[in-house]
């Protein structure tokens, strides 16, 4: 299924069939800091889109169910996403996703932030700047 998310913006999209071979590239795997070397089930991913659609996107991949859901909007190209957990979270999934996002239409970056379980667009924060759509984030809870 796919949904538009009426306030900022975006397609979200199922990929149900991730588990074969499909035309999506993707880089820069994330997973919830608190999960490092331990079991997980998801990861996050930034996804090169070569199709009309001009965008680059988002990943969540649940390895443990084999499904995947994805997020991408035309002319938008975020990098590297970055899951900061909620302090108080009941699930590996319960926090956020962040990175900026270039626009093609305005040459202008804003801050995005997606719901880690959804990837529903939670906010969109401006920014003086343009960050190239190429470069890694971090996060620092601190």
């Amino acid at each position: 299924s796919s949904g538009i998310n009426a306030e900022y913006g975006g397609t979200q999209y199922d990929f149900p069939k991730m588990w074969k071979p499909a035309e999506i590239t993707i880089e820069f795997p994330y997973i919830n800091d608190a999960h490092r070397s331990l079991p997980y089930c998801y990861a996050y991913f930034q996804t090169w889109n070569f199709d009309a659609n001009n965008a680059m996107g988002l990943l969540k991949v649940d390895m443990c169910r084999e499904t995947s859901s994805g997020w991408q909007k035309t002319n938008k190209f975020p990098v590297e996403p970055i899951f900061a957990g909620r302090p108080d979270g009941e699930s590996e999934d319960d926090g956020v996703l962040m990175a900026p996002v270039f626009d093609a239409d305005t040459e202008k970056t804003d801050l995005y932030v997606w719901d880690a379980k959804s990837l529903e667009v939670i906010a969109i924060v401006s920014t003086p700047v343009t960050v190239p759509f190429t470069l890694h984030g971090t996060w620092i809870p601190e």
